[in-house]
């Protein structure tokens, strides 16, 4: 069905700036909706054109059940001409004709449309078939064109991207041998240059109106399919030269390219009606279209308004100068002007950037970009040695941080490990129970970013989109053009329990939108600080910053009035992979963030080093984007909003929280993810130059403190949780929780202690003195809240060293300082050995054998109030067990019992092949399962203790218990000497005559026997059993003595 779909932007539209790209649809021609009819689902329609362009219109109007059992409905458009189809969100837009390209289809005989349409906005929706062949015949008529419209609904998962689609340039070329490259080229060149500016954006408008008749023209006429191929690849040089470098293109336009571009031209202008053709020559007027011979692209683009600032082929002119305090403009102005500069221009009227100003410096266009760099830098070196000058700053460019879109659904919230790391989110559900019924204070977070679109209904009631403001177009419009502010955004704040799309993490808080990147995800300096004072002054407690770029001194003022305000700044690391964490995240006045994957583990491009606070899901995480799509993306921008809605959430439990404090609650709860690499042959931080620094106890540089755990943070305020410091010699931890709260302190995994706060709301938990620098856990617990925070110990005198203790020495022995006393204790703290240490430091305490496993505490004193911590000793077992008493076995046994020591691993092996293994009870008894054994089969049983000594080897032979089969018999006469038999080899027989013996003798190794007898009377009963060297006695083989003949 794609294959002829007409979705993507039309090669003749953007010749004429020499880019042949793919745009995405913004605006269409559209009447508003009427006389609209309601579609059900499942229930198709058919209707009928009846008059030439005639437009048909539905409404859908999702009901409770759809919203939760669907995500999508697909809705399908079949028709035997060609007929165009649209689907909007809402009754504003489809009066404005407003859609995404992908929610435009196109149908003709055999190949029905077909839209998956998100249900993302609170509906109605409308949907307008458009019917336009009275532009494709040379008749008026279009009566009896037919056509048959429905939908479904259907569930998908969020989406890897967006499908590529046929434009008219695609089916020119889509099976031609240079097809694939141009088309390439042609879609780098419509993200990396045309996305950039609103100008180019303002062309989808006319692709919209043009896009079916050059299509059906270009269907149906092969000698223009055929001039248009020929015309692309005389332009294939251009299309490479600009997807190469974008607007910095210096390629220079040929007579051949002339040709070519003035007759895809024509081409395209033969094909549109009167109307659209005056449209495509004023645009042909505006670019002097006939006379682009001899000019250099990046020059057409820039003078049709279709080059990105920012990416052209000139460096950056504008720089920021801060004056000095009481310094005079006008003195500095003039000076300026003799510098070169163009303009002097107010920064903002704001306290926080009080005498700063923008010099734009004067540009020369014969200048090439080297050149003018180093004028540019020249002029601002002497600018910034001018004694009105405290700084001066290049104008930077910053870039959303977002990088790829993949996987899974939203594992950040809740990760149960069934195809990923267990617990490897931040505890959302857990935080819900936590929060199920509370009223909590609104918080708002600005997300300054490529604004947020607050029409989808999980966000409609999040955003204050009444005081959001665009710094891109200087407008209150803070609507989305890119999708990374809305993805970001919906992390923190979409509506959760709606059944509408996604949960976000925070049912608090109120997005304030304001908008510093462009349509391509770029903003400069200005606007992003602009932004952040902005979000303050409008009341933004929480500011997430998704982007990043260079050091800012004017950025950094901006960070510094927003920690002035009490404001916190959430800002992503940056998605390079590297140890150089990206601006504003780097800044002392912000929260740095980096990524974690769906393993747990930092992210390969999570950018790292001094400076990172911490980590968060950031890798494939699911998340709303403006066509109305659950989409997944991957960045430090999406770690960031986690970040951000977490920090958003305590603040509404208690607003009185300084940046300072969020930030140390979250740090301090964080879930330690570091990871030892044991093979990387070398340092993410070798540079050929020193060392690095050690990083703090229980700080890491690549994962910072650890990865946000959003229910430990709430629940320390929940439980009102504070833990006071943790000194060297303390034997306990103290603090305050909420009263009835459990309280554990651990080191690592290991539970050190155990308490409960009492009715006052203090705790004290007793623990072993730990070591300086020794990260604890201290956790407390109740009322569903489960808080975890981490604490260092401060301080910690130097502890001997002890060397191994087992259970077969008599003394401790080891290091400590010169002179110092080593005392060793038992677990009742009771001293059982001393000894001062030597000259060289050695000690050697008597203490006696100490059974194994029992726990020696030693430690070094210098005097009776300076003890140093103590070293907890575990007697080490390496005294082997007993060997293990065997029941005797036989050959009908099942199972192997006896006696060993208590609590070991008993295993049991025949000629090395282990036949049966379990553990001793608490009484040392054991009774291993095994298959029945061969009688005479030795049988060698061990016992391991949990140190994994072995015993010396117990054997037993297997017993046989069984008898022999009963004798064969052989025929038997009244004239036989011999009764004659088979039975088991060597068997012991016994011929009896009724109860009487009258024969016995031995079975050869064949099993055959012949006992002599005398002769028996006819009819005698003869009975022969066979008894095994064992004692064994078969049961009895009879036969009866015949008559001879």
């Amino acid at each position: 069905m794609e294959k002829r779909k007409i979705s993507g932007s039309i090669v003749f539209i953007l010749m004429f700036a020499l880019i042949f790209g793919q745009l995405p649809i913004g605006k269409a021609a559209a009447d508003g909706p009427v006389d609209e009819t309601v579609l059900a689902i499942a229930d198709p329609v058919k209707a009928e054109f009846k008059e030439s362009d005639q437009a048909h219109w539905y409404k859908i109007d999702p009901s409770e059940k759809d919203l939760a059992d669907f995500t999508h409905f697909r809705i399908k458009l079949q028709s035997d001409q060609e007929l165009n189809i649209s689907v909007y969100s809402s009754l504003e837009h489809a009066t404005d004709g407003q859609t995404f390209d992908r929610y435009n289809g196109f149908s003709y005989a055999k190949n029905p449309a077909a839209i998956d349409f998100p249900i993302a906005w609170k509906g109605p929706y409308y949907v307008k078939v458009e019917n336009h062949n009275e532009e494709e015949t040379e008749t008026d008529s279009n009566t009896g064109i037919s056509y048959t419209i429905s939908y479904e609904g259907v569930t998908l998962p969020p989406s890897d991207q967006v499908a590529e689609e046929e434009c008219p340039a695609e089916l020119s070329t889509s099976e031609r041998e240079n097809g694939k490259s141009i088309l390439q080229d042609l879609r780098t060149i419509r993200d990396g240059v045309l996305q950039k500016t609103e100008k180019g954006k303002d062309l989808s408008s006319l692709y919209y109106k043009t896009a079916p008749f050059i299509s059906a023209k270009m269907m149906f006429d092969k000698s223009l399919r055929d001039g248009v191929y020929r015309d692309l690849v005389q332009l294939k040089k251009l299309f490479g030269d600009v997807a190469e470098n974008g607007a910095s293109s210096t390629y220079t336009v040929t007579k051949e390219d002339q040709k070519a571009i003035l007759s895809l031209y024509s081409a395209a202008r033969d094909s549109v009606p009167e109307s659209l053709k005056k449209q495509l020559d004023q645009i042909a007027e505006d670019i002097d279209i006939a006379n682009l011979t001899g000019s250099k692209v990046s020059t057409i683009l820039a003078k049709a308004g279709l080059a990105d600032s920012a990416a052209s082929s000139t460096p950056e002119s504008r720089y920021i100068v801060k004056l000095k305090d009481g310094k005079n403009l006008r003195s500095f102005s003039s000076k300026a002007k003799a510098y070169g500069a163009e303009s002097v221009d107010s920064f903002k009227k704001s306290k926080t950037f009080k005498n700063m100003y923008v010099v734009e410096l004067e540009q020369n266009d014969s200048d090439g970009y080297k050149a003018a760099a180093k004028k540019y830098q020249t002029a601002a070196a002497k600018l910034s040695k001018l004694p009105e000058v405290e700084f001066v700053e290049q104008v930077h460019e910053y870039h959303a941080l977002s990088a790829d879109t993949q996987y899974s659904y939203q594992w950040s919230l809740k990760n149960n490990g069934k195809d990923r790391s267990a617990n490897a989110d931040i505890q959302f559900e857990k935080l819900q129970k936590l929060l199920n019924g509370k009223a909590l204070n609104e918080t708002v977070i600005a997300v300054v970013d490529t604004g947020v679109d607050h029409t989808l209904a999980d966000l409609s009631g999040a955003v204050k989109k009444d005081e959001g403001y665009n710094y891109i177009g200087r407008n209150t419009n803070a609507m989305d053009d890119n999708g990374h502010g809305t993805h970001v955004s919906g992390i923190i704040a979409a509506a959760a329990d709606n059944h509408y799309s996604m949960a976000g993490i925070n049912a608090h808080a109120k997005i304030l939108p304001v908008k510093v990147l462009d349509s391509s995800g770029s903003g400069d300096t200005e606007q992003i600080a602009y932004g952040i004072i902005y979000a303050v002054d409008r009341g933004a407690k929480v500011i997430n910053l998704s982007l990043g770029g260079p050091y800012s001194r004017v950025l950094e003022y901006a960070l510094q009035y927003a920690a002035e305000k009490n404001v916190t700044v959430v800002a992503a690391s940056g998605n390079d992979g590297s140890s150089d964490i990206s601006y504003p995240a780097s800044s002392r006045y912000a929260i740095s963030v980096g990524a974690t994957n769906h393993l747990d583990l930092v992210s390969d491009y999570s950018n790292y080093g001094k400076g990172l606070d911490m980590v968060a899901p950031g890798t494939d995480i699911p998340s709303l984007v403006p066509d109305g799509n659950v989409t997944y993306m991957s960045g430090t921008s999406m770690a960031s909003p986690h970040v951000a809605a977490v920090a958003g959430l305590l603040l509404s439990e208690n607003p009185s929280l300084q940046p300072k404090q969020v930030e140390k609650l979250l740090t301090e709860t964080a879930a330690d993810v570091a990871f030892a690499e044991q093979d990387n042959p070398g340092s993410d931080f070798d540079d050929g130059f020193e060392e690095p620094e050690l990083p703090a106890p229980g700080y890491d540089f690549v994962s910072g403190w650890g990865r946000l755990n959003a229910y430990h943070a709430v629940s320390v305020l929940e439980l009102n949780m504070k833990v006071n410091p943790v000194l060297d010699h303390y034997k306990a931890v103290t603090g305050k929780a909420k009263s009835g709260s459990t309280v554990k302190v651990l080191s690592g995994g290991k539970v050190l202690g155990t308490g409960t706060a009492g009715k006052s709301g203090t705790f004290t938990v007793k623990i072993p003195a730990q070591a300086a620098d020794q990260v604890l856990r201290v956790v407390a617990s109740g009322y569903l809240a489960e808080a975890s925070l981490r604490t260092v110990v401060e301080k910690a005198p130097k502890k001997p060293s002890v060397k191994r203790v087992t259970n077969n020495d008599a003394y401790v022995a080891g290091k400590a300082p010169s002179g110092y006393t080593v005392n060793i204790k038992n677990a009742s703290k009771k001293i059982i050995g001393s000894v001062k240490a030597d000259a060289s430091g050695t000690f050697k305490a008597k203490i006696g054998k100490q059974k194994e496993y029992s726990v020696l505490y030693v430690s070094a004193s210098k005097d009776a109030y300076r003890e140093s911590a103590e070293v907890k000793v575990t007697v080490a077992d390496v005294i082997p067990p007993n060997p293990p008493k065997i029941n005797p076995v036989s050959d009908k046994s099942t199972e192997i019992k006896g006696k060993t020591e208590a609590g070991a691993q008993v295993a049991a092996k025949v000629k090395g092949k282990t036949i049966g293994t379990g553990k001793a009870n608490s009484q040392g008894e054991y009774r291993l399962k095994i298959n029945k054994q061969k009688a005479g089969t030795t049988i060698i049983v061990t016992a391991k203790d949990k140190a994994g000594n072995i015993s010396k080897a117990s054997k037993t032979t297997v017993q046989d218990k069984t008898p022999p089969s009963a004798p064969r018999v052989y025929a038997v006469t009244n004239n036989s000497t011999a009764v004659k038999g088979k039975t088991e080899a060597n068997a012991e027989i016994t011929v009896k005559a009724g109860k009487k013996t009258i024969g016995t003798g031995k079975a050869n190794k064949k099993g055959e026997f012949s006992i002599k007898i005398k002769k028996q009377k006819a009819n005698t009963v003869i009975s022969v059993t066979a008894k095994d060297k064992a004692g064994n006695t078969s049961k009895a083989g009879k036969t009866t003595v015949k008559k001879a003949k």
